[in-house]
């Protein structure tokens, strides 16, 4: 759908200083150097102002670039540009993206899939899509959920598309509900909630109620999707749940027990991938059965498979034929991808962690089995997780706590070396160190990553299996980069 410039001016309440309104936008860009390279489109700018940088002063090098019209602040002074381009005065320009997004989804009915979660959303997103891959469907690029990423996946939905797969992440209150009333999804599916940002919303019951947002715009027909194996989700099922918003009608579960919607069953992990029975409800009312098998490791992604069966089958797509996108699913760069090198398995989950996703990583690297070739050794490498606030030294070497139970409990396929990096993460080595016992890793801390490259591309060997993680300013796909040179 090609979009207007007297649209936008409406939609976000603006005023043409310059230009012919008549003028036609497709695509929209906060990032002027990237205008070249949209070749073929007619782009507006949208200059950001940032605590450093005033976008503003990037509209001339935009318009040299291309863009057919921008965006600017009232109170701002227009700059010198050719009389062709279009210039929309507006109150705040992220807002006027925004408005300008949720002007163009009323424009559209088909289905919206809203994704949410503290941990898992884009795997969760890139699975609803494979799943759904069927039929034409349009999703958010890579991890593009904020306030700027959500309102431009938005405004790129095509008349053609079935429907939209879109991730929504949020860190402070109030963010959700601006853009779920962008996207106005649905339906939604709510990952987990964990304590990823609890330093800016203090507790989950905060998080999980900002989440919870992603439903402002539910009708009576509208679902939400929630994982059964988180309690706080759960919850949310049961009837009379105080916490579940009176707008949301129709909750399906999915999880790893029989008490779930859709449940898995039968999970076994190799060092390729991961097997399981995916059971679902049938019209017929029985439960029909089929078996998967990803590309990835951990039971994080038997539950985003189980919600990707789930949207799926709500949407029309048989579970058989959502099984045949699973079957060809690819996880996006340093989210779980498995790389062999020279014998060794390199789990890449290096983009970003949080103390949830962390705890998730050791038991993937407990359960590999590495079939023919047993798994030698388990190497864990983590990084400091950064916006915990003042719970960080807690909930760091909590995670380290949770390393030397779990070694307690399955001795057998153990951590056997933990690697930290940076100040908070030592932590996590002093809780997995805390006490004795036999089963304890073999701890070693690092300032930096390139100590710690250092020291794994010297004591890895064949057989060896490592997984890497930490906050993505922490930079630890550096470490997976050194080890696969």
């Amino acid at each position: 759908m090609k979009i207007r410039v007297k649209d936008i001016v409406n939609a976000t309440n603006g005023k043409l200083l310059q230009g012919d309104p008549e003028t036609v936008v497709v695509a929209f860009s906060t990032n002027s150097k990237e205008i070249p390279e949209m070749t073929g489109k007619s782009v507006l700018f949208v200059p950001v102002m940032g605590e450093r940088v005033d976008g503003h002063r990037f509209i001339g090098n935009a318009c040299e670039s291309g863009a057919v019209a921008f965006f600017i602040k009232e109170g701002h002074t227009r700059p010198e540009v050719p009389a062709d381009k279009c210039a929309i005065e507006v109150e705040d320009t992220v807002k006027a993206l925004q408005d300008t997004a949720k002007w163009y989804r009323g424009n559209f009915t088909i289905p919206v899939i809203g994704v949410t979660g503290s941990v898992g959303k884009t795997s969760t997103k890139e699975m609803i899509s494979a799943a759904l891959s069927s039929v034409k469907i349009h999703k958010t690029s890579g991890n593009q959920n904020s306030q700027i990423g959500l309102p431009i996946t938005v405004l790129g939905i095509e008349d053609d598309d079935k429907a939209a797969v879109v991730e929504m992440g949020m860190s402070e209150f109030g963010e959700m509900e601006r853009i779920a009333d962008c996207a106005r999804p649905n339906f939604a599916v709510f990952t987990n909630v964990g304590i990823a940002h609890i330093g800016n919303l203090g507790s989950k019951e905060n998080i999980r109620a900002e989440k919870l947002h992603i439903t402002d715009h539910f009708t009576d027909d509208s679902v939400l999707f929630v994982n059964n194996d988180d309690p706080m989700l759960a919850e949310l099922a049961k009837e009379g749940c105080p916490a579940r918003p009176s707008r949301v009608k129709n909750i399906v579960t999915f999880g790893t027990t029989s008490d779930a919607d859709y449940y898995a069953s039968g999970i076994s992990v190799s060092g390729d991938g991961v097997d399981f029975t995916a059971n679902y409800p049938t019209k017929g009312g029985t439960v029909g059965s089929s078996h998967i098998h990803l590309e990835v490791l951990g039971i994080v992604n038997v539950l985003n498979a189980l919600a990707a069966i789930a949207v799926a089958d709500r949407l029309g797509i048989s579970p058989e034929e959502a099984k045949k996108g699973l079957a060809v699913y690819k996880p996006l760069d340093m989210r779980g991808n498995i790389i062999k090198n020279n014998g060794v398995t390199i789990v890449d989950d290096s983009y970003n962690a949080s103390p949830d996703s962390m705890k998730s990583s050791i038991d993937v690297l407990m359960s590999m089995r590495g079939g023919t070739n047993p798994i030698r050794r388990r190497f864990a490498v983590f990084a400091d997780v950064l916006e915990l606030g003042e719970t960080s030294e807690k909930e760091h070497f909590a995670v380290g706590t949770f390393i030397r139970e779990k070694n307690a409990a399955d001795p057998d396929h153990r951590i056997n070396v933990l690697v930290t990096v940076g100040e908070q993460a030592a932590q996590i080595a002093y809780g997995a160190t805390s006490d004795l016992g036999s089963t304890n890793p073999e701890v070693k801390i690092f300032d930096n990553n390139q100590e710690a490259s250092d020291y794994l591309k010297g004591e890895l060997k064949a057989g060896d299996a490592v997984i890497i993680k930490g906050s993505r300013a922490m930079h630890t796909d550096e470490i997976v980069k050194n080890l696969t040179m």
